[in-house]
């Protein structure tokens, strides 16, 4: 009992002394450097035009860069956007059902145009080599639409569009369609216009300038540049990547991209062919670029002769029942990976999966945590059961172990002898009560890995002050549980 007053008192003091330094320390520290991030912008200010709204700011960056160039309008049930001619760069994609807060009505932004703050994009070309494919997007590449005008096209998924391309060698009429999620179907025709032989390439990159908003920097959570080739997983983060320069991995095609918690954004090569898959980092003009790319083999073209290759862009939420919807549709090897279910994935995966289909199920994903758990806690039953038993075991031969201990006080090895043969003639394993935990951390650990990672949780209420399970508990006793004004977990820490 004295104990267990004492634990108390050492989280009361505790609560108390991490309340003070937050008082007393880190507010003053936070509201200084706000005062000096305030004065900088102001600064900053003096120089600048007259300003403007933010939101209308930031608004009106993507629609000037939008209108540089002309575009083909992307309208789904699940997207918004448009993509660019030159080059056929996909640089501009919304969620419609997802929004970036609770109480909001911005919707997740995607991909955005160079130009723009975070510029994100995707694309798909062919070219001499995989150089020359990579620099298409940039270059005089201004593809044509074969039909209508660009002003009054729109990419929905019951009209596809169709663009041409032609050189003074070859020759691609792309027909894009997409699906009603997050899917882009790119089905080239590559003609050889030249008299001789012609290598060519395809080349898909998904590019990042900068790191993307809402990084969460989670340990366990893998944020960056990720690969399937010859069906495995390859993946690096951002921080790894910058130090590396440059990683590449050979195989049969698959397919690359750039994801974090819940968002993908990948160039899927045509599958059942040799591929290279390239992560990059390039510092130019002091902005970081990472980049995924894939680089299938040079496909040999004789005169005259035409070739079609289907390749794919996927944009959007990381959701299971989309991602291997598209697997078994499109033959899409191991799509389902981009969702990290991390080395424990062989117990994460189907805690994930639970865990979506009770959500759903009782209608409120909180019931769904607690019946998982309740679950779990049944299954493990034998084994907490076990570790109950030789525990009550130890208890009782207490009194025996004390009188070896006081007897053989002096005599360290004779008291280790007695205390085995005690052991033995009782029938007790003094390690028998901590074995069953083991197991248990890693069961508890994927559930815990399952909660982080199901997109299905982003943004679902439990009851009262739990709007949104996948975020911090704002109550904790570092606020008093919501009778002070911060937060439950202060940013200091």
């Amino acid at each position: 009992m004295n104990d267990q007053k004492r634990l108390l008192l050492a989280f009361v003091l505790s609560g108390i002394v991490m309340a003070l330094y937050f008082i007393f320390y880190l507010q003053p520290v936070q509201r200084e450097i706000k005062a000096q991030q305030t004065l900088e912008q102001a600064r900053t200010q003096e120089n600048a035009p007259p300003p403007i709204n933010a939101e209308v700011s930031v608004l009106e960056e993507v629609q000037n860069t939008i209108a540089q160039s002309p575009r083909i309008s992307i309208d789904t049930p699940a997207l918004s956007g448009s993509f660019a001619l030159q080059g056929a760069v996909f640089d501009d994609i919304k969620l419609k059902q997802f929004y970036t807060s609770i109480d909001g009505d911005e919707r997740v932004t995607l991909l955005s145009p160079q130009g723009t703050s975070k510029p994100a994009y995707v694309f798909d070309n062919w070219g001499y080599s995989a150089e020359h494919a990579n620099q298409s997007a940039h270059k005089n590449t201004r593809w044509e639409l074969v039909n209508g005008t660009p002003k009054y096209t729109k990419l929905t998924p019951e009209s596809p569009v169709t663009l041409r391309l032609r050189t003074q060698d070859y020759q691609i009429t792309r027909h894009i369609s997409i699906d009603d999620k997050y899917l882009i179907t790119l089905k080239d025709e590559v003609t050889n216009l030249r008299t001789s032989d012609l290598p060519l390439v395809r080349a898909g990159v998904s590019r990042q300038h900068g790191l993307p908003e809402g990084l969460t920097n989670f340990f366990i959570l893998q944020e960056g540049p990720i690969a399937i080739v010859d069906k495995q997983l390859t993946d690096l983060k951002y921080a790894k990547l910058a130090k590396k320069k440059l990683t590449s991995t050979q195989g049969q095609s698959g397919w690359v991209g750039l994801t974090d918690r819940y968002w993908l954004q990948a160039a899927i090569a045509p599958q059942g062919q040799e591929m290279r898959a390239d992560f990059s980092y390039k510092n130019i003009n002091s902005e970081d670029i990472y980049e995924s790319r894939y680089v299938l083999e040079p496909v040999i073209l004789t005169p005259g002769a035409q070739i079609t290759s289907i390749g794919y862009i996927f944009v959007g939420a990381k959701q299971r029942a989309v991602l291997t919807s598209y697997m078994d549709t499109h033959n899409i090897a191991r799509l389902d990976l981009a969702i990290d279910y991390g080395f424990l994935g062989i117990l994460t995966n189907p805690m994930s999966w639970g865990l979506t289909n009770l959500g759903r199920m009782t209608g409120n994903f909180g019931v769904g945590i607690l019946l998982l758990t309740l679950f779990l806690k049944i299954i493990l039953f034998p084994l907490n059961n076990a570790s109950y038993a030789s525990m009550a075991k130890m208890r009782a031969i207490q009194p025996k172990i004390k009188k070896l201990q006081a007897r053989y006080s002096e005599d360290k090895v004779k008291l280790q002898q007695e205390m085995m043969g005690t052991y033995r003639k009782e029938g007790v394993n003094p390690v028998a009560g901590c074995l069953p935990l083991i197991p248990q951390m890693f069961i508890f650990f994927a559930l815990y890995k399952a909660l982080f990672i199901t997109i299905e949780m982003r943004h679902a209420p439990f009851f009262g002050w739990l709007r949104d399970l996948s975020a911090k508990d704002p109550l904790s006793i570092l606020n008093v549980f919501g009778l002070l004004p911060w937060e439950g977990v202060p940013t200091g820490f």
